[in-house]
């Protein structure tokens, strides 16, 4: 398996002054990117000094998670408890340079499977403010989670962590300075770029000795005394994770273990240093009951605390020496929690194959599915094929060896209020789309903007002669974003399937909708659509909506009435596919799902929208924006008028700051851009606009 690197092309020719780092990631003049702290950055840290700052914050809170509902989940028989950490790359899969929000190469990474972690770590070092590419040779101590990740995170109810990474060249001591008053600036300084960029903690990767080795007992006593006054000053839900490295006297000693010896990274004496603990991967039987007793000795919980860590960046889903099944016996109890350290390589294409070849593409996201739900795809069939030992062929593409994820973890949800809306959008697209109309043709992934995803990928059950129907997204169509739901196969008369989505908790009222956005390419009189729904109070039997009778060519929208049911709590959200004649060749495309509650009133038009700097360079141009942030706000939809007055999409966020790029239209002398926003019911409030300028140098 080669982990190469997947090359960003921009859609658009980069201007003069554009840098290409050693990973072929292009960073425009003005871009703001994602750097690296060391020990004097962190100290004098200011978001007023920090380049581009203010581009680069998450303002998606932390969603809530809905309580545990075992009958509605894959496996009701899986208990709910341990939780997982999940340490990765994010979009670019050898990215160790630099950062960006998003970017234009929709073969980039962006997850579909927040459902089964807890915690989201960003693992890559990134350089300085002030290193220069290709070379990227001086990286930071410190880097900050990329703030679209943080987004997706959030809006699963996920946390997301920054990562401290040692070694590097910096000088130790001034990482753990501390002034007379008892106070560590660094440690001050993370707490608040924590708070600013709107992230939920870090990632300590302590893995080297210290020096000078006459001082290496005294400065990590130093570290831990800082990580204790940081977690003590830190708001509720901030996390300070530690890796299994460095023992409380600086000597580097993986105990692949969590007990006596580097339990007091977590807890020293009566002092809480650190939150959770990743365990190194070179365990067994006896240390994963050790990790326990240690936990439970403690009085910590070993599912929050105790993280057992699989190497997938290594060993792909081969994991013969350290099955998972020694911490998640079968038919037994968990022991600990779970740690997967670089999932990302799962997505990484075999030596000499294109990531941007569809097939190879659909191959790969096949495999991410292997690894989340099981061997067969689908989390109500999980469990391996075969022993993992003596497999055979790459491991990265081995699956049958693995049970997956789903196995020994239950499905988490945050749907647990109106409005609930989705799109499935995956974050990323090779077009883009707004109400069915196409409105961009360039590539782009911007994990921050992406949907709540299908709760389980995929579960399909089906009834008659014909097998079930096949589920899965597309990018060549889509209903607002970069993707639709496709399903599509076979149907006889009296055969059916089920498409199982969503796991929720939505107590409906007398005045609950639901609203489905369908294409099924030409006109129809019976497409045989049903919204199933199963309620808390009968999970096992589902009641049927009917949709999609008489349908016209292209996008149908239909919104049915809920309001019977008022009082009582939907457990879950299926479709339902029974043709009521025989169909060799079926196929409709989900555009949209949406269940509302209550009056649907347009959000009102942002305000105080401006252009804070924009730059042209003939035919292209880059642009900083901002504007007053609206937290009812879904998101904002930033499009420019074209010259023949159609609209073009240029960018997504929920924020208030963006950086866009475009190009110059038939020698236009300025360009309208609109800033429109969306409220969390979908529907789109009167937009405001400002006016860049095409004369050469910088337009304010």
């Amino acid at each position: 398996m080669s982990h190469e690197t997947i090359e960003a092309t921009h859609a658009l020719p980069p201007p003069p002054g554009s840098i290409k780092d050693k990973d072929g990631l292009v960073t425009w003049p003005h871009e703001p990117w994602l750097h690296g702290y060391l020990a004097k950055d962190l100290a004098n840290w200011s978001q007023a000094t920090d380049p581009y700052a203010k581009y680069l914050r998450s303002r998606v809170p932390l969603a809530q998670r809905i309580p545990v509902f075992s009958a509605t989940q894959a496996n009701p028989r899986l208990t709910y408890g341990p939780q997982v950490s999940e340490l990765s790359r994010d979009y670019v899969l050898n990215m160790t340079c630099r950062g960006l929000r998003h970017q234009d190469d929709a073969t980039l990474r962006t997850s579909r499977f927040w459902q089964y972690i807890d915690m989201f770590g960003a693992w890559h070092g990134v350089i300085t403010a002030g290193a220069s590419p290709p070379d990227c040779s001086v990286y930071g101590v410190v880097n900050l989670p990329n703030p679209a990740w943080t987004d997706a995170a959030h809006r699963n109810g996920v946390k997301s962590l920054g990562c401290w990474y040692w070694p590097r060249t910096d000088d130790f001591a001034q990482l753990v300075a501390k002034k007379a008053d008892g106070s560590f600036p660094v440690a001050d300084r993370l707490l608040a770029m924590a708070a600013y960029f709107g992230f939920d903690g870090y990632f300590i990767n302590q893995e080297a000795q210290l020096t000078p080795e006459d001082k290496r007992e005294a400065l990590a006593k130093a570290l831990m005394e800082m990580f204790a006054y940081m977690r003590a000053k830190a708001p509720a839900g901030f996390h300070l994770q530690w890796y299994d490295a460095m023992l409380p006297n600086g000597d580097l000693d993986y105990q692949n273990e969590f007990n006596a010896a580097n339990s007091p990274w977590i807890r020293n004496g009566g002092t809480r240093v650190c939150d959770s603990i990743f365990v190194n991967y070179w365990w067994d039987s006896a240390k994963c009951e050790t990790s326990r007793t240690r936990a439970k000795t403690l009085g910590l919980a070993p599912y929050e605390v105790v993280s057992i860590g699989t190497n997938v960046g290594d060993n792909g889903f081969v994991q013969s020496d350290y099955d998972p099944r020694v911490n998640f016996p079968e038919g037994g109890t968990a022991l600990n929690g779970w740690g997967l350290f670089d999932t990302s390589v799962i997505l990484c294409p075999p030596s000499g194959a294109d990531l941007h070849d569809p097939t190879v593409q659909t191959q790969r996201y096949e495999m991410e599915r292997y690894f989340w739900s099981g061997p067969k795809g689908d989390p109500t069939r999980t469990g391996r094929l075969r022993p993992p030992s003596g497999g055979t062929g790459d491991p990265y593409s081995d699956y049958e060896v693995w049970d997956g994820v789903a196995h020994y973890i239950t499905e988490r949800s945050v749907i647990g209020g109106f409005p609930f809306v989705t799109r499935f959008n995956t974050g990323k697209g090779f077009g883009t789309w707004v109400g069915g109309q196409q409105l961009g043709t360039a590539q782009w992934a911007n994990a921050g903007v992406a949907d709540i995803l299908p709760t389980w990928q995929w579960w399909v059950t089906a009834d008659g002669g014909s097998p079930p129907l096949t589920v899965d997204y597309d990018s060549t169509m889509a209903w607002n974003g970069g993707a639709s739901l496709r399903v599509t196969g076979r149907q006889n008369v009296g055969d059916q399937s089920t498409v199982h989505l969503y796991k929720t908790r939505l107590r409906a009222s007398s005045t609950t909708t639901a609203r489905i956005r369908y294409n099924a390419g030409r006109a129809g009189s019976n497409l045989g659509l049903f919204i199933d729904l199963l309620f808390e109070d009968s999970p096992t039997k589902p009641t049927s909506v009917p949709v999609g009778k008489s349908y016209s060519a292209g996008w149908n929208t239909e919104t049915v009435s809920l309001g019977t049911f008022a009082g009582r709590t939907i457990a879950a959200i299926n479709l339902r596919f029974a043709t009521p004649v025989p169909i060799p060749s079926y196929g409709v495309n989900i555009g949209e799902l949406a269940f509302l509650d209550g009056p649907i009133t347009p959000p009102p038009t942002p305000k105080s929208f401006t252009i804070d700097a924009a730059y042209t360079y003939g035919t292209v141009a880059e642009a900083l924006l901002s504007w007053t942030l609206d937290p009812s706000v879904w998101y904002y939809d930033i499009v420019r008028i074209r010259p023949d007055g159609s609209t073009e999409a240029l960018a997504r966020t929920f924020d208030e700051a963006c950086y866009i790029q475009l190009e110059r239209i038939s020698a236009e002398s300025a360009t309208r851009i609109l800033l429109a926003p969306v409220s969390r019911n979908g529907d789109a409030g009167q937009a405001a606009s400002v006016v860049m300028s095409w004369s050469n140098g910088e337009t304010a």
